[in-house]
């Protein structure tokens, strides 16, 4: 197939070189300029990158971003736009029929997952539209995902997403609270990060302990600006206090400089 990547942050680079690598003929376009992938044409603007594609991959940060391309697309009749970003329900509905209007497909289709599942191909997307449409995106996705599980009809997927990653944000915050509760403690922080590795962190410890152990939060798979971004989207759902309070954390570290750091910036103890 022909596909367009509309967005060359960390995942939506990893997903056009896999989709290089399948074999699709790839087009790209990315908001800052001078980011490029091996074998890939690059585009000036979306609307070139997606002239004549089969498929629109939309690997952009949020809603209003993805809003934004929609809107400059030149796509033939029947295009199918799948849209992998982190937005809230309602958008994605909006955005289905922005994409009706022009004659084009849409479906949604957030991931669990960072850039190591991408280059493993081992990605857990979630996606909502029609069947026939789902199924038709499965040709693309399949390239980066395990599973592709339909999660139902727009918004349910961009749903899920969010509920999964409440959690995320609430238990970076919690990992936080108990390695300062730790050091209050006097405890080896060596330690701590055993027991929290053991128990109900285990997976969010285990992928992030190196960097907490060296205080090293650059870069990173997932940013504090998204995590606050997602957690803002919750919370305009729903008014749930454990993910406020998450969100303070998250957006205070963002605000003030930490949001291209990695999420471990926010386990890290407080002074």
């Amino acid at each position: 197939m022909k596909v367009a990547v509309c967005g060359l942050g960390r995942m939506g680079t990893a997903m056009a070189e896999r989709l290089v690598a399948a074999g699709h003929d790839v087009a790209t376009w990315n908001r800052s300029p001078g980011r490029s992938v091996a074998g890939a044409a690059a585009g000036t603007t979306p609307a070139e990158a997606a002239r004549g594609a089969d498929a629109v991959l939309l690997a952009l940060l949020d809603g209003p971003a993805s809003r934004d391309v929609l809107a400059t697309l030149d796509a033939a009749p029947d295009t199918l736009v799948i849209n992998v970003a982190t937005i809230a329900p309602a958008e994605s509905v909006e955005f289905a029929g922005t994409a009706a209007a022009a004659g084009l497909r849409y479906v949604e289709a957030p991931v669990l997952g960072s850039v190591p599942a991408v280059q493993g191909g081992t990605l857990l997307v979630l996606a909502g539209g029609s069947e026939a449409d789902v199924a038709a995106a499965g040709e693309v996705l399949g390239a980066f995902a395990g599973e592709v599980r339909h999660a139902g009809e727009l918004g349910t997927a961009t749903g899920l997403k969010l509920v999964a990653n409440s959690t995320l944000g609430v238990a970076a915050a919690g990992v936080r609270d108990a390695l300062t509760l730790g050091d209050r403690l006097g405890l080896p922080q060596a330690a701590v990060l055993d027991v929290l590795a053991a128990g109900h962190f285990s997976k969010l410890v285990t992928a992030k302990r190196e960097r907490l152990e060296t205080g090293d939060h650059d870069g990173g798979d997932f940013t504090v600006a998204a995590v606050a971004k997602d957690l803002e989207l919750v919370l305009a759902e729903a008014d749930l206090p454990v993910v406020r309070a998450a969100a303070l954390r998250a957006v205070e570290a963002r605000d003030t400089g930490a949001g291209e750091s990695d999420i471990s910036a926010l386990m890290a103890p407080s002074g």
